[in-house]
């Protein structure tokens, strides 16, 4: 398995969305986003969409450099239109304009439309705490990603539906948390697939119900599904699930049934000095941080952690060891870069330098 340098690595897939035609600056922002997710650990959001967004530039799915706009506005609300851009351009631009209604009016809501595959959702509500704001983010998929079954259902009615938060924190990283409300994100289910590994048990279930491990069997065909989360309380995470449609999709105007590409995305940010002085939320916040964590560990737990805090060690980690990236990921990510003529600066597996 490859160890690759994060930074050669960063801009390697830059230079892969620069020959797809994207400006240099949202080139950027697909590669960091692309890097960090690896970095944290969050691997079925890294590098292995690189393939997926190639193809879907080829296909005309994603229209590189694409306006992104603001429609319906009022002093606290916007409508953003992607024009198709990569998801993770619009989502980022999405989360600015949100920021910037929030610093001058205190809160902001904002939805999207027209917005590729937006990635991992906590990048942008880590955005938001980064600049000191307490910010809440859903994500939802139409019809061709309705992988999840509805409680009580045998066919998939829902999308894995993320949600995320994040809470600003003085000094150090903030608090964020980023999750599916199904069993599992597709994406952790390509994994398994791609590396030849199971999933673990309570994620899907094949064409006629029956509970599997074989990735295979979600993938088809014919296709199965994937479970809401909370086992036997599985009603709690398509409770969930289907808040994420009408907040993501309705709220902007979408119609859930209709097959049609990409992600919609609701951004809820709220300025902490409308309520207290940040000095003063920020030590309360530490005061609710420290007191989870002085829980005594369980057995099997070395300690209490943060949300958040596994993957911002992990980006410590592979910052200085390298990011580990399968051999037939890697193989496929060199094959749709040399169609491209962009080469990688090193040799695979070339240890990274501290």
């Amino acid at each position: 398995m490859p160890i690759l340098q994060s930074e050669l690595l960063r801009s390697f897939t830059q230079e892969i969305f620069e020959v797809c035609g994207a400006p240099a600056e949202e080139a950027a922002i697909v590669a960091n986003h692309l890097i960090d997710s690896n970095l944290m650990g969050v691997d079925s959001h890294g590098v292995i969409r690189i393939a997926q967004y190639v193809d879907d530039v080829r296909a005309k799915a994603i229209i590189p450099g694409s306006p992104v706009v603001s429609t319906h506005e009022t002093p606290t609300t916007a409508i953003v239109d992607g024009g198709w851009n990569f998801g993770l351009v619009v989502a980022w631009r999405a989360m600015e304009i949100g920021m910037a209604k929030a610093r001058e009016y205190h809160t902001a809501c904002v939805v999207t439309r027209r917005c590729g595959h937006a990635g991992r959702l906590g990048a942008y509500t880590q955005l938001a705490a980064q600049n000191g704001f307490v910010a809440l983010a859903v994500c939802n998929s139409p019809r061709h990603g309705h992988f999840v079954l509805p409680w009580g259902g045998r066919e998939g009615r829902l999308a894995t539906n993320p949600i995320s938060y994040g809470v600003p924190t003085a000094p150090g990283n903030p608090l964020v948390s980023d999750f599916s409300t199904a069993a599992a994100p597709e994406g952790k289910i390509r994994l398994c697939r791609d590396e030849g590994r199971p999933t673990p048990e309570g994620w899907i279930v094949d064409a006629v119900g029956n509970p599997t491990t074989n990735p295979a069997d979600f993938y088809g065909p014919p296709m199965g599904a994937i479970l809401p989360f909370g086992r036997e309380s599985g009603y709690r995470g398509y409770a969930l699930s289907l808040l994420v449609e009408l907040l993501g999709s309705t709220l902007a105007g979408q119609d859930i049934t209709v097959d049609r590409p990409g992600n919609d995305l609701a951004l809820i940010v709220i300025d902490v000095a409308a309520f207290l002085t940040p000095k003063t939320f920020y030590g309360l916040v530490d005061r609710v941080n420290q007191y989870m964590k002085s829980s005594p560990p369980a057995e099997g737990f070395e300690e209490v952690m943060l949300p958040g805090e596994p993957e911002f060690r992990m980006a410590e980690k592979r910052r200085r060891q390298g990011i580990p990236v399968d051999d037939g990921i890697w193989n496929r990510i060199l094959a749709y870069a040399d169609s491209l003529g962009v080469k990688w600066p090193a040799p695979a597996g070339r240890p990274a330098r501290s």
